[in-house]
């Protein structure tokens, strides 16, 4: 036996989640139509935005990464034309 099933679906796909590839939200019966605003609303209550990745080169990491240049380029210069 087949039972048809006549519900209306809004799918969110969101390839940069680590770990949900896609959410299914199935729509209430009663409801007609749904303004985007309040769907966006509503979607940002269970899946919120994802946090910003951290800078991987911090103030620190420059700085150190900027004097080991400058000793590499001290030494070339030191080392090729004494």
């Amino acid at each position: 036996m087949i039972k048809g099933v006549n519900k209306k679906v809004i799918e969110i796909n969101h390839p940069d989640s680590a770990y949900f590839e896609r959410a299914v939200l199935y729509l209430k019966p009663n409801v007609k139509d749904v303004p985007p605003h309040a769907a966006q609303m509503e979607t940002l209550d269970y899946f919120p935005p994802l946090p910003e990745k951290k800078k991987i080169l911090s103030g620190w990491m420059l700085f150190l990464t900027g004097m080991a240049v400058s000793a590499a380029g001290c030494w070339i210069f030191m080392h090729f034309y004494p």
